[in-house]
């Protein structure tokens, strides 16, 4: 568990954004691919990284699952009071941005409603859609 976290999390740091697969799934560097003249496809690594986690258990995306964690994590290292009352959290404008961005994303698939989401991203629901008026 210990290496995939950290495999993905190097997966992450990635400086260009994407990762670039051959037909077999297999990565490669974009340069080395094209030197060779090997066909890649573009792969986001936020989807990757999620859809590896999620085959191991951990499914990042459920704001429940992650609350659930952090409290396992905060019950055995001590670290912190659990309450059943979260600490208010504030948001910057560039964040609300870009969970409105997130958002649109989402709708355009059809996969959620908008109350959903907010529960997933720890946000009361008259909060995100007084952020999508905004």
């Amino acid at each position: 568990m210990r290496d995939l976290i950290k495999d993905a999390i190097a997966d992450l740091k990635k400086g260009d954004g994407f990762i670039y697969v051959t037909a077999d799934g297999s990565k490669i560097d974009l340069h080395d691919a094209a030197s060779k003249g090997i066909a890649v496809t573009p792969v986001n690594p936020k989807n990757q990284v999620i859809k590896k986690l999620e085959a191991a258990g951990l499914h990042l995306n459920d704001g429940k699952f992650l609350n659930e964690l952090n409290e396992l994590i905060s019950l055995v290292t001590g670290n912190g009071v659990t309450s059943k009352t979260s600490k208010r959290r504030t948001f910057s404008d560039a964040e609300k941005s870009k969970i409105v961005e997130e958002w649109k994303k989402v709708e355009a698939a059809g996969k959620k409603t908008k109350a959903a989401f907010a529960r997933e991203i720890g946000v009361g629901y008259q909060t995100f859609i007084n952020w999508l008026r905004g």
